[in-house]
This record gives structure tokens, sequence and C-alpha cells, in this order.
């Protein structure tokens, strides 16, 4: 009897240390902790994103996007290989192909020796954005999505090479609603000022799911291809949801860019335990865009207060409140094992040759 009794003390005195433990455990160090920025924009030629990278030991991936101008590619290429020549241990880059000759019979040669040439240069992935399925057009008029099998090609290239898609195929489920029902205001905004992108405006443009469906296609058809879906693989209202995808298709991974705000207005409980489970398949992001006249002192200020939000968001219990939402949300307060993934180990696992 005494034996039990004493047991059920030790036993109650270890749980209790546990949760005292989790109760206590130390909120990482901001500087100290290595981090990867894996979805951002750096489009000013002068400012020093190495040293601001430096500054908070955090490592950058340049995203090329757009696929309407060949020339627009090039400027954005020629900049963000430039900047990875010259700190390859900071700054690395995805390429991207144009849709211009779309049709044409040397259009996939000519692409794949363009990705090619770019992969030989330092891009260790290949960004596909949403003008792919919400922009381009056939003949016929109806719309150009990515699993059209004239892609088939490129994209069985990318994956011999080992390289990464990074797709940012349709856009928050939100985009087809009235801006008035839009939850999150950073979304609201957006739509607001860019209408051509607003599709409840355009009926006759294709639809949320037709648009997912395209992208889950393509992954269907390209088992061996890796693919991170940009802004939580626009599944971003319901993690269930983007769970279902990430158990179906291995291959698949997501960023968080342009999205925290998503997470943080849906169930605490099923957030956290969502990153929980798929720790291996998240990669931190921003999408955060520099112009080339924006100041440095407003690019310094941009990337540090988004970057130090976030970080209270996933390592703090604090309540804490967004320009983005109307309501305060609670932190996540994530194990430092999971922060290690999310925040730099899944990057250099989903992004190889960023490691070097």
């Amino acid at each position: 009897m005494k034996k039990s009794l004493l047991k059920i003390f030790f036993v109650s005195v270890s749980l209790f240390l546990i949760g005292l433990s989790g109760c206590t455990q130390k909120t990482p160090d901001y500087a100290a902790f290595p981090k990867i920025d894996a979805h951002v924009h750096l489009g000013h030629p002068e400012f020093n994103f190495a040293e601001l990278g430096q500054k908070n030991n955090i490592r950058l991936m340049t995203l090329c996007t757009r696929a309407s101008s060949q020339e627009y590619i090039d400027r954005q290429y020629d900049l963000y290989s430039r900047l990875h020549e010259q700190n390859p241990d900071v700054i690395s880059y995805a390429s991207t192909f144009t849709m211009e000759g779309w049709g044409e019979p040397d259009w996939q040669t000519k692409t794949i020796q363009y990705l090619q040439s770019t992969f030989d240069r330092g891009a260790i992935a290949v960004k596909v954005w949403k003008d792919i399925g919400m922009t381009f057009r056939k003949p016929d008029s109806s719309f150009i999505m990515i699993d059209d099998p004239s892609f088939d090609p490129i994209l069985d290239y990318i994956a011999s090479q080992g390289k990464t898609v990074v797709a940012h195929i349709a856009e928050p489920k939100g985009c087809w609603l009235p801006l008035d029902s839009i939850i999150v205001l950073g979304d609201r905004n957006y739509f607001k000022n860019n209408p051509q992108y607003h599709m409840y405006l355009h009926p006759d443009y294709p639809s949320y799911m037709e648009l997912i469906n395209a992208r889950d296609n393509m992954l269907a058809k390209h088992p061996d291809l890796r693919v991170v879906g940009c802004h939580l693989g626009s599944l971003e209202w319901d993690v269930d949801e983007l769970a279902k995808r990430l158990d179906k298709y291995p291959n698949f991974a997501v960023d968080i860019s342009a999205r925290i705000a998503h997470l943080q207005y849906q169930d605490r409980d099923k957030v956290r335990n969502f990153l929980k489970k798929y720790k291996d398949r998240i990669l931190y992001g921003t999408d955060i865009t520099i112009t080339p006249n924006m100041k440095p002192e407003a690019i310094e200020t941009r990337y540090t207060n988004s970057w130090k939000a976030d970080w209270q968001y996933f390592t703090t219990d604090q309540e804490l409140t967004s320009r983005s939402l109307s309501t305060p949300f609670q932190g996540l307060k994530l194990d430092t094992k999971i922060l290690k993934k999310i925040y730099y180990e899944n990057a250099l696992k989903w992004y190889p040759g960023m490691e070097r």
C-alpha cells in the first residue's frame, strides 16, 4: 500500500514538473536563432539585403515571378542572380519562365533551354505564378491551367534536375467573395486595389475549386516533382483541407507567406496540432516585395517589423493584434524543435542547393 502511494506521489510530482517545464519554456532568442525567409521579392538594385539578413540572422529566398514578359523576367533574373553571386550564403533565388510563344512548336524546347541556363548560374527552383490559370488563354478563349499537357515536359525536366517548383496557383478563397465578406483585411485591401484579380468581379473566370483541382492534378501527374505551394497552397482558410493534400501528395509542402493572418483567425489548438503534425512540410516566408523606389530605411523597417511580429506569434503565447484582423489572437508558443524546422531546416530540405 505504501509503495503504491509512493509511486502515485512520484508520478504526480513528475507530471507537475513536466507541466511546469512546458509553462516556463524560454522563448528562443530571435537574434541567435537561424532563420530563412523562403519567399521574398528583392526588387531594389542598390539596397544591401545581405547586411539586413546578417543583422537578423536570416537568409533570403527571392523569387522571379510573372510569366507575361521575358523582358520583365530577365530584369528580375539579372538582379537576383547578381545578388546571389555576391552573397551566396545569404541569398538564394528561383527563376521562372515566360508564356510568350506558348503553343508554338519550339516553346517547350526554348523554355527548357532557358531554365537550364538559370540552373547553371545558380537558380535552385522555378516559380509558377497565378497568371497561369487566371490570365492566359488558349485560342478558343479557355484558360490555360497548370495541369495542361503542354507543361508536362517542362515539369518533368525540372524534376529530372532535382529542382523544386514554387507554385502560386489560385488565390485566397475570399477572392471569390464580396469585399466586405473577406475576413483578412490585408486581402480585402489587396483585391480592392487590384480588381483584375478579384474573382468576385469576374464570374466568367475559373472558379476557386477549378484552380485548386488543376494544381492537385498537376501534383498527381508528377509524383516525382518536388512542389512548394505558396501561401499555404491557397488552402489558407482551413488547415484541415490543407492536411488532406499533404497526406495525399508526399512531395508537396507549403510556405506560409502572406497567409499567417489566416492561421491567426482559426482555432488556435487546431493550428498548433496541424503545425506539430506537418512540421516537416511548412516553410516560413513573408512575400514582402521591395520596389526600386523604396527608401533604405523603409525597406529595413518593413522587413524587421514583419519578421519580429511573426516571431512573436510563433514563439510566445501572448495576446496579439494585427492590422490584418479586427480581433486579437493568442500566440502559438511552438516547441523549439518545430520552430527549427519551420524557420530553417525545411527550406534546406525542400530547396536543395540552398545549404551550400
